[in-house]
């Protein structure tokens, strides 16, 4: 039995393993994490009783059954929200963007160099990492900026790889989750490229394996494919090359062109344009070596700022493409693999869900894309 003044000590102590096990599902979503984390509170708990000679009462299996529904409740939840992704949204992001410059924390506009922190590299390929932050005023954001980075992905790949739209254009290119674009064509590498409208109908130019079922809209950034060839960036990238592209998507805004951003990306001349959100820009390097730049976990950025990060990375030319919420994207490769969601890509609740989502937010609630640009390494 456990002595009288043991038991507040007891119950204090699985009290704040509850808690501290909680929080971690925030920001750790998925399965293996809720298994280690379910493992870690009940483990936790058993060696806390061994310390304390506290003995479980009768209705043990009950309470048991009850936290186990809790936790995966949890879980579930959490990672439908994507809660590691999106905890950033609860903080000040009014703050000017802080980047990495020999060590230290610098404004970005003040920033000559950047510091990246390569995850993965291979003759074909490399995936950086680029940390990010902004000064908070409250105790909660300051904490969090001291134990959660908030990140900027870098992918930078050859333009010897295969570069390719995937899509369904046989469906009038229905909208897919990136799980399902790599279910159509199996692939090193997708992000989601196409703006589209309320029915899920990607905006602008579209030619898919050398057809064209979209004409071009005024909206100034492409993606194309020419002779086997990668290019992104403005419109007026393009006025030399005379053969149909094999691939073409369109987006906006392009934000760059011989490594100068354009003036009206600087005044962040639109609304829409200073929201601090997912973002995901693609550029051409003089080696014609092709950059995605896409937000990670609680990497919300402007289109100025993200264009700022391109430019310190040697993009040469560079677009904007459908993001917010709907950014989506995945890595796969023998030596290294990753997935990112800002939002529910997992989970169809059905069509009433989305269509009230749509009038609500302008948003499903599962999020897909009608067009990914695809790449596959040759490796």
């Amino acid at each position: 039995m456990a002595k009288p003044g043991l038991n507040i000590i007891h119950y204090l102590a699985i009290l704040s393993l509850f808690v501290l096990c909680m929080i971690l599902i925030i920001f750790n979503n998925g399965l293996m994490p809720l298994l280690c984390l379910m493992g870690l509170f009940f483990g936790g708990r058993l060696g806390i009783r061994k310390l304390t000679g506290h003995a479980s009462n009768g209705l043990g299996i009950l309470k048991n059954s009850l936290l186990v529904i809790l936790f995966i409740g949890a879980g579930f939840t959490c990672s439908i929200l994507r809660t590691e992704t999106n905890y950033y949204y609860f903080l000040t992001r009014t703050n000017a963007l802080k980047i990495k410059q020999d060590g230290e924390w610098v404004l970005i506009h003040n920033a000559h160099r950047i510091d990246v922190n390569e995850v993965y590299s291979n003759p074909s390929v490399v995936v950086q990492r680029i940390d990010i932050k902004r000064n908070q005023k409250g105790i909660l954001g300051r904490a969090l900026n001291l134990v959660v980075s908030q990140k900027v992905n870098v992918f930078t790949f050859k333009p010897t790889n295969t570069f390719y739209l995937v899509a369904d254009p046989n469906n009038g290119f229905a909208p897919l989750t990136v799980s399902e674009a790599n279910t159509r064509k199996e692939s090193s590498f997708l992000i989601n490229a196409s703006f589209y409208d309320p029915l899920n109908r990607a905006l602008g130019e579209v030619i898919y394996c050398s057809k064209q079922y979209q004409t071009k809209s005024s909206s100034s950034g492409y993606f194309k494919v020419i002779d086997g060839v990668p290019h992104a960036g403005p419109r007026s990238v393009f006025d030399n090359y005379s053969n149909i592209p094999q691939y073409s998507c369109q987006a906006h805004p392009s934000t760059m062109k011989d490594g100068i951003i354009f003036q009206y990306i600087l005044d962040n001349s639109f609304a829409k344009w200073r929201q601090r959100t997912y973002r995901n820009l693609v550029g051409e390097k003089a080696d014609g070596s092709i950059v995605c730049i896409a937000s990670g976990n609680g990497g919300l950025l402007d289109v100025r700022e993200i264009s700022q990060l391109a430019k310190l990375l040697g993009v040469k030319h560079a677009t904007l493409f459908d993001a917010g919420i709907a950014l989506q994207y995945a890595f796969n490769s023998p030596g290294y693999s990753m997935e990112f969601s800002a939002f529910n890509n997992l989970l169809d609740a059905g069509s009433f869900v989305d269509k009230v989502g749509m009038e609500l937010f302008r948003k499903n609630f599962i999020q897909r894309s009608p067009v990914y640009i695809g790449i596959t390494l040759n490796e």
